[in-house]
């Protein structure tokens, strides 16, 4: 019976999308069903760790029929940070116990370590390791988050003005800068800088590392006028989502640490450029370039949109935003989700579409972990914003 009433709301909610788009991010359009996101929520994360989360080798499967990807070591992270989610909105003790297993189990999968050797991938780890510590108490994820923290640190140098490298090694491939190795590095010293104010790391303390790597960020990776945020600088297709959210991510927390309206205004400037620019421009729903099924493997920017989502949902829920501005955010974030949730999830089977305004077509193979995790952090972040008021 619920499946024949969802149909029925589904063309109903299609039938009035022919009719029109999402023309205004200020102003939300009652074209889509009136969602509980916790129930929601509570279907999509179930869904992750039953069809996701390998039991028996402790890890994540990168497709929707059980494949395990042994040389995927970056999605780990997000996969864990989505359980934690879970974890922190329900108490359940099935999520907790996944995040215990994941500590052994993903660390047997990269060779009985932590230590990696692309910078950018320890650092999603080191804020998902954090996170699991701040929820659970244990120990070993404070342990394993300030480890990687410290290696991290190596991957600092002059080259290209500073910032922290790509990868290990001293080619030029290697040593490329980016915001994907310093986003994630920048919030997890401030992090660090917040629970150790006067430890030192290679020769800066915590706050002191967070700020240069900022500041490299700002000068080289931004478009100050506008607060556009780039790889490359001669091509909007490197402007992905997960850039913005954690350069974002970066500035509110050193706001909350120094207090300087500089970085509010720095996190605010870039989200609103990116909603605004970096859209499907029919349905105002993000996209990265390079989103694919991948023949059911997916590919890296399925992700993307999931880690901004997560760095824009603490920005929405600041008590420092305007008014003005959350209404638009929450607006924006609001219409995604729907999207995503009506025409970019096919159910009962809650399997999530890399474009979240359709569905594969045909024959073809798709559902893979990237898309999961970042269509499943979207909506663990309504139920989040919809719990503390600000969702209706």
């Amino acid at each position: 019976m619920k499946n024949i009433l969802f149909g029925i709301l589904l063309t109903f909610s299609c039938s009035l999308m022919s009719c029109g788009t999402y023309d205004d991010e200020y102003i939300e359009v009652n074209q889509f069903p009136k969602y509980s996101w916790v129930a929601a929520a509570d279907s999509a994360s179930t869904t992750f760790v039953n069809r996701y989360w390998n039991t028996s080798v402790r890890c994540f499967n990168n497709t929707f029929d059980g494949q395990i990807a042994q040389n995927d070591y970056w999605p780990e992270a997000h996969g864990l940070d989505v359980v934690v989610d879970a974890y922190l909105r329900t108490n359940d003790e099935k999520y907790k116990k996944v995040i215990w297993d994941f500590y052994d189990g993903v660390k047997n999968k990269n060779g009985g370590k932590w230590r990696h050797d692309f910078y950018d991938d320890m650092g999603w780890h080191a804020m998902a390791h954090l996170r699991a510590y701040y929820a659970t108490n244990d120990d070993r994820f404070l342990q394993s988050s300030h480890d990687l923290w410290t290696w991290i640190t190596e991957g600092w140098n002059d080259y290209d003005g500073g910032g922290i490298q790509w990868k290990v090694g001293t080619d030029a491939e290697s040593m490329g800068k980016g915001i994907p190795s310093n986003g994630p590095a920048a919030i997890i010293a401030a992090r660090f800088a917040q629970k150790y104010p006067d430890e030192t790391i290679n020769g800066f303390t915590n706050l002191q590392w967070a700020l240069r790597i900022y500041e490299w960020m700002k000068y080289h990776r931004t478009v100050l006028s506008t607060g556009r945020v780039f790889e490359n600088y001669d091509t909007t297709n490197g402007d992905y989502s997960y850039d913005v959210g954690t350069f974002m991510g970066a500035a509110i927390e050193l706001y909350n640490i120094t207090k300087e309206k500089v970085y509010f205004n720095d996190a605010v400037k870039v989200a609103r450029y990116h909603i605004a620019n970096n859209v499907n421009t029919a349905y105002k729903v993000m996209r990265d370039y390079g989103e694919q099924t991948g023949d059911g493997g997916g590919h890296d920017c399925n992700l993307f949109k999931g880690i901004f989502v997560r760095y824009f949902t603490i920005l929405i829920q600041h008590p420092d935003l305007s008014d003005g501005d959350r209404m638009r955010f929450v607006a924006f974030l609001k219409n995604n989700a729907n999207y995503l949730w009506t025409l970019g999830t096919e159910k009962p089977d809650i399997k999530m579409s890399p474009t979240w305004w359709q569905m594969p077509k045909g024959d073809t193979a798709w559902g893979d972990l990237r898309s999961a995790i970042s269509g499943t952090t979207t909506i663990e972040a309504m139920a989040l914003l919809e719990k503390n008021g600000f969702v209706d």
